[in-house]
């Protein structure tokens, strides 16, 4: 009986083991995503200088005509 119990306490660490091993990384994965989604977000402010210069060439381009 208490090899029994051993051995389904061993199952059930392993069984953690691997389940937390899993959410862990799944975490990991996920974590690394937002950075790299981060990394990429552009914000209004990040545009503005965007729209000034095409507000700058669209009037070069039609005051050359």
């Amino acid at each position: 009986m208490d090899k029994l119990n051993e051995m389904l306490i061993g199952g059930l660490a392993l069984v953690g083991g691997f389940l937390t091993k899993r959410i862990f990384s799944n975490h990991d994965a996920l974590a690394d995503r937002i950075s790299a989604l981060e990394k990429t977000v552009c914000t209004k402010q990040d545009l503005k200088p965007l729209e000034r210069a095409t507000d700058m060439i669209l009037t070069n381009l039609l005051n050359k005509k």
